[in-house]
C-alpha cells in the first residue's frame, strides 16, 4: 500500500476526517479478523514447512561447522559457481562465516575501554530519561506522540 512503510503519508492524514469511536471499533474488528486468519495460517504453515526447514537448516549448519573446523575449504559454497546453488529449486544457500581474533593484550585493553564507554552511554541514557520525566512533570516540555504501534495477541 505505502512503499516500505505501513503508515499513510501525512498529507493523507491531514485530509482525513477524524474517525469516531464506532469507526475505530469497525476498523479494529476488521484488523482483528484479518490478523486471526493470518495467525492461524502462519501457525499451520510453520508446522507444515517451518519446522522441517529449521531442522534441515540446523543439520546443514552443524555439518558445515564441523567441516570448517576440520579445515574443509568452504569457498566452494560461495560465488557464481557455488555448490549450494540449486536452480531447479530456485534456491541459493549463502554460507557466511564470521571470524573473530584470538586473544591479545592490545585487544583486551580496547575491549575494556569499549565496555566502559558502553556503561557510560547506558548511564547517560538513564539520566536523559529521568530528566525528560522531570521536565514533563514541571511542564517545561510537552510529551507529544512520536509513534503509535499496534500489537495483536491471543486472548487466553
Amino acid at each position: 500500500m505505502y512503499m516500505g512503510d505501513s503508515s499513510p503519508p501525512l498529507s493523507f492524514l491531514n485530509h482525513m476526517n477524524t474517525p469516531n469511536f464506532t469507526t475505530l471499533i469497525k476498523d479494529a474488528e476488521l484488523a482483528a479478523h484479518s490478523w486471526n486468519e493470518f495467525d492461524i495460517a502462519t501457525l499451520s504453515c510453520n508446522e507444515a514447512f517451518g519446522l522441517p526447514f529449521n531442522a534441515a537448516k540446523e543439520t546443514l549448519t552443524n555439518n558445515v561447522t564441523v567441516a570448517e573446523s576440520r579445515k574443509f575449504d568452504l569457498s566452494v559454497f560461495s560465488g557464481a559457481e557455488s555448490a549450494f546453488k540449486f536452480p531447479d529449486l530456485e534456491t541459493n544457500i549463502v554460507v557466511r562465516v564470521t571470524r573473530k581474533p584470538t586473544a591479545h593484550s592490545k585487544l583486551e585493553r580496547i575491549d575494556d575501554k569499549i565496555e566502559q564507554l558502553e556503561q557510560k552511554l547506558k548511564v547517560a541514557k538513564i539520566e536523559r530519561k529521568k530528566l525528560i520525566e522531570q521536565l514533563a512533570v514541571t511542564g517545561d516540555v510537552d510529551m507529544i506522540t512520536d509513534k503509535i504501534n499496534l500489537a495483536f495477541t491471543r486472548l487466553k
